[in-house]
């Protein structure tokens, strides 16, 4: 009996500790879980590719990127744009029929740019997650055209030609999140582009070089 009575309570022992353990492990299990499900539930959204209209001196152009995340803070992209170019030099005059012409205008200009670039958000812990300040680093290959000014718009790139530098840029701005699937954005961006050895004939007798300067680009993100 008394044998019986130490079996009992032994096996009363390790019944316990099996079950104390099995509950630990399902508590963690469950915790596990848990967390998994948060981290699913509150997932960031980042941007995949965006369309983009952009401003400056030189007018307005278009164009767009794509996005690759490295981490919450680090995401590199890759975008083209379009744009028109000019010398600061010309203006504009009108004929007595209102036709507007530029005086000794030799060649219009267009901006191809290839940009590269690094993006880095900035104040994560101190802004709400739907307002991403950011800042944005990188290379642009740009191809200058130009066509004759003295053949019609269209017409006139059957003459075209082209020149082509590598620049830099830098800029700032901010992204809002309007929804999980897209965002707008708004930079400050400044292009640095030179052109080697020699430039365009903008105006008669004088070439253009430096094609930068300051642009205001928006855009609509695309999210993922």
């Amino acid at each position: 009996m008394k044998n019986i009575s130490i079996a009992i309570g032994v096996l009363f022992i390790c019944t316990t500790l099996v079950l104390s353990q099995n509950s630990t492990l399902s508590l963690k299990n469950n915790n596990r879980l848990g967390a998994g499900f948060l981290t699913q539930k509150v997932r960031e959204p980042y941007n995949n590719w965006s369309i983009n209209v952009l401003f400056s001196d030189n007018g307005f152009g278009a164009g767009a990127q794509l996005f690759k995340q490295f981490s919450p803070n680090v995401s590199m992209f890759g975008g083209i744009f379009f744009s028109g170019a000019k010398d600061d030099r010309e203006f504009e005059v009108y004929d007595i029929f209102g036709n507007s012409y530029i005086p000794n205008k030799v060649n219009r200009m267009f901006m191809i740019p290839i940009n590269i670039g690094m993006q880095f958000r900035l104040f994560r812990a101190d802004v709400t997650d739907d307002l991403r300040p950011h800042v944005n680093i990188g290379l642009s290959p740009t191809a200058v055209i130009y066509t004759p000014y003295s053949e019609s718009f269209f017409p006139s790139f059957g003459h075209a030609q082209a020149k082509y530098t590598v620049g830099a840029f830098a800029s700032v701005g901010v992204d809002y999140l309007t929804s999980k699937s897209s965002s707008l954005n708004m930079d400050v961006r400044y292009y640095y582009t030179q052109l080697f050895g020699q430039g365009i004939e903008s105006l008669r007798s004088k070439e253009k070089k430096f094609f930068g300067g300051l642009y205001l680009v928006f855009s609509y993100n695309f999210m993922h």
